[in-house]
């Protein structure tokens, strides 16, 4: 299927070193809009999320996504988040003809559903286009013949340098864009597996 968009999406979630708050929540939802065609950045989105279940963030999840009390505090809760995330993509054509793209599977496969079922009220089901989503490790893969280990080490495999803050999502999902221009430019074909 030829997409009209790819959707960088890369979330922050609650955290702690000993062990996470259960239910994780995500506190940023951000996303980098990429022509497919051209591989131009068409947008930004970028919101923080208020957590409920555990509203007071670890020392160590401020400490690692740059993410401070106050940026929560004043965000919105999830569902707003996500209507506003789903609004801002019919903004720019029909969500159907997108896809996301991520590195890994963690943020559309556990952490969405993870954060529907969480909220309050919650959500009886995740949006069909953030069902489906192309892992960028696998382009990666093929492309390259390298495993894709994480963000940071395909930056560095593509001689690419880290822009912003690592694990600060709309950071993330910046450099994880730069990867996907590039993959495509040495011919890898994104498409969903």
């Amino acid at each position: 299927m030829t997409f009209s968009h790819f959707v960088v999406l890369d979330f922050e979630a609650t955290c702690d070193e000993e062990r996470p708050p259960r239910p994780q929540e995500i506190i940023e939802f951000p996303s980098v809009l990429l022509d497919a065609s051209t591989l131009d950045v068409v947008d930004t989105f970028e919101s923080f999320v208020r957590p409920v279940h555990h509203p007071k963030l670890s020392a160590f999840c401020s400490s690692f996504t740059g993410i401070e009390q106050a940026d929560v505090d004043a965000a919105p809760v999830f569902s707003e988040v996500l209507h506003r995330h789903h609004a801002w993509l019919r903004s720019h054509g029909d969500p159907n003809e997108m896809v996301f793209i991520t590195c890994g599977d963690w943020d559309l496969k556990r952490m969405l559903p993870a954060q529907c079922r969480a909220a309050v009220p919650p959500l009886p089901r995740v949006p069909a286009p953030y069902r489906r989503w192309v892992n960028i490790k696998h382009v990666f893969a093929a492309t390259t013949g390298k495993r894709g280990r994480g963000m940071a080490s395909m930056l560095t495999d593509l001689k690419i340098p880290l822009e912003g803050r690592h694990h600060r999502g709309i950071d993330d999902c910046r450099n994880i864009a730069r990867i996907v221009v590039e993959l495509v430019r040495l011919g890898a074909v994104v498409e969903r597996p």
